[in-house]
């Protein structure tokens, strides 16, 4: 059969293929959509994490010398009932150790359950720094039943203390 060069366009083979093209195109893009969106939720979540931590860290740090060192460790925002953003609920916990220049962690999860076991001082040291180390760790589940938890240190000096 021979085509005439005056009809011009295309075969509905032709479209048919090009739409099949499109489709899997299509499908491709909805897979990145997915992941796109499943990224944003792990983002913001890690990012409430960071905030309630550092604000704690913060708040810790702007008390007196004297108060920072009588606290040795508490819990905030409770595991159960309490919502912050988009139904995950946060645990925060923090500890405190005077006179002290970096606090050790001894397990190995990081979940928000396991203390911080002892701090030890700089073997050099003759004296008692006037520094408290700080570690606070905001711990939550996600939707999937991953735990995830963020831990932020720090040290508080006595700006007060003579030598």
């Amino acid at each position: 059969m021979k085509r005439d060069n005056s009809e011009k366009g295309f075969s509905l083979v032709e479209v048919m293929i090009a739409l099949i093209v499109l489709l899997f195109g299509m499908l491709g893009i909805m897979g990145m959509q997915y992941y796109a969106v499943s990224g944003n939720a792990t983002s913001r979540e890690l990012r409430m994490a960071t905030n309630l931590g550092q604000d704690m860290l913060e708040s810790l740090k702007a008390g007196p010398f004297a108060t920072i060192s009588a606290t040795s460790s508490n819990t905030d925002i409770p595991t159960v009932g309490v919502e912050i953003s988009g139904g995950i609920n946060f645990t925060r916990r923090w500890w405190v150790r005077a006179n002290c220049l970096a606090l050790n962690v001894t397990g190995s999860t990081n979940v928000c359950t396991n203390p911080v076991s002892t701090c030890t001082s700089s073997p050099d040291a003759l004296l008692s720094p006037p520094v408290s180390a700080i570690r606070t760790r905001t711990c939550w589940t996600d939707k999937q039943g991953n735990n995830h938890a963020v831990t932020m240190d720090s040290v508080r000096w006595n700006a007060n203390a003579y030598f």
